[in-house]
């Protein structure tokens, strides 16, 4: 018998947030809970799994980048593989174009290497909520779809340590304002107290939120869950943030 779908809330008459989602809906996995359809046009359309937006929301926190079409690329650098292979596995019911290698020639003389794949142009609804005058910004509907992995997915993304009591989250590409939301959500959702360090290049300079050791215990406990093996680099292990808890328990 077929299961009845029924729709709590939409975002600009494009995505809509659904329970009890159909089998013959084509959900790559099953029924759910929760999941997404971004449409286009009367009869195409896109099912998002709630998991795979909360990788989304983590990956526009950083660099993810949605083009005007609606398409969204999904890039990284060669080094990091075994991430861009994750990061494809989890989404690849969304996939248009399959991952292939680009290459750049820096100004410097310079050549990188990295890999991309793009999803379908199914997302202008986000590039709107990202994009409103052009430029990313943070808004509260996208801290709304944040989660711990999400977190996850910003830290391998932009994150790095710096010694064992202190993190550091790259915001290069985010205005003062969005910088100030992001400060006040995780203070006020996750009890996590962050402080701004500068970045200063040749002519430049960038903001970034850094995590000192109050919060660095908790901020992992958050994300452990979420990290993948070739990413367990970049966070404390536990004996080390065993020590930083009971340090600052004095």
């Amino acid at each position: 018998m077929r299961q009845r779908i029924s729709v709590i809330s939409s975002y600009r008459g494009n995505l809509k947030i659904v329970h009890n989602l159909c089998h013959n809906l084509g959900n790559p996995e099953g029924s759910r809970k929760m999941c997404y359809i971004f449409t286009a046009r009367k009869t195409q359309y896109v099912i998002v799994t709630d998991k795979q937006m909360e990788i989304l929301a983590g990956c526009f926190l950083g660099d993810g980048y949605i083009e005007k079409r609606g398409s969204i690329q999904i890039e990284q650098s060669k080094a990091q593989r075994e991430y861009f292979d994750w990061k494809f596995e989890q989404l690849k019911s969304l996939v248009s174009v399959q991952p292939r290698e680009i290459k750049r020639v820096r100004q410097s003389g310079l050549i990188t290497f990295s890999n991309r794949f793009v999803l379908r142009q199914f997302f202008r609804p986000l590039r709107m909520l990202l994009y409103p005058d052009g430029y990313k910004s943070v808004s509260s509907d996208l801290l709304n779809l944040v989660t711990p992995l999400s977190l996850a997915v910003w830290y391998m993304d932009d994150g790095c340590k710096n010694g064992n009591s202190q993190l550091v989250l790259c915001t290069d590409n985010l205005n003062d304002d969005s910088i100030s939301k992001l400060q006040n959500y995780l203070e006020a959702k996750w009890n996590i107290s962050t402080r701004i360090k500068m970045k200063r290049e040749v002519n430049k300079s960038y903001k970034r939120l850094t995590i000192g050791s109050s919060s660095l215990v908790r901020f992992t406990d958050l994300i452990r869950p979420h990290i993948i093996p070739s990413m367990q680099y970049k966070i404390s292990d536990p004996v080390t943030t065993h020590s930083i808890k009971r340090r600052n328990r004095f």
